[in-house]
């Protein structure tokens, strides 16, 4: 979040551990992957986890 924050990019943070919700909202967008966090941007996913490759 403190990239998002420091580049002054809105975002929405959700609780998929503790919200069974956003958890099948989650899973749905990675097609089952576990890492977090999921980043969905206008709708569609991009990828999980942080960096490049990706890492939770």
């Amino acid at each position: 979040m403190e990239y998002y924050d420091a580049a002054g990019t809105p975002y929405a943070r959700y609780d998929a551990q503790n919200d069974r919700k956003a958890r099948e909202r989650m899973f749905a967008y990675s097609k089952g992957d576990p890492t977090v966090p999921v980043i969905v941007i206008d709708g569609e996913y991009v990828q999980s986890g942080w960096g490049s490759p990706p890492r939770g």
